[in-house]
């Protein structure tokens, strides 16, 4: 993901995982709902890596709802696959999370999902935040990633 003219960096996290048995549907592979589970583990990752766990935007105030998510199915994995995810945090200067997915099956480096989600900052009292939350503004500035292009 280019930063185009930004000084800005590329978040990311990377993890392998196995596919356990109970993550299998009825035809022997990765139910395609199990999907989502592993992208919020992705995203949990992440926060403890970059601070910014749920708990941190719980305690400022907040919660951030996925409010948008596409996967694109490429290939299927099964039980005991080894996988390779990755989320990358995509900047930008709205007041909202994008993150993109990426799992990768090393054993043949086949392309299993990549995936984009959206989460929007809801007040504690159900309104939408139309402006970056200062905890959110602050975090941004601290990795260098205020998102200077729109989207």
């Amino acid at each position: 993901m280019g930063t185009q003219g930004n000084n800005t960096q590329d978040l990311s996290v990377s993890f392998e995982f196995q596919v356990p048995f109970y993550d299998l549907d009825g035809i022997q592979m990765v139910w395609h709902g199990n999907y989502v589970k592993y992208m919020e583990d992705a995203r949990e990752k992440f926060g403890a890596k970059y601070g910014f766990e749920y708990l941190h935007i719980f305690n400022s105030g907040y919660l951030a709802p996925v409010v948008d998510m596409h996967i694109k199915y490429r290939n299927s994995a099964r039980i005991s696959d080894t996988l390779r995810m990755t989320i990358t945090y995509h900047p930008t200067r709205a007041a909202k999370m994008v993150f993109r997915y990426e799992i990768v099956r090393p054993s043949d480096n086949a392309l299993i999902i990549e995936a984009e989600t959206t989460q929007l900052f809801v007040s504690r009292s159900g309104e939408f935040e139309a402006a970056n939350p200062v905890f959110y503004a602050e975090w941004k500035e601290r990795w260098n990633v205020g998102g200077k292009r729109a989207s």
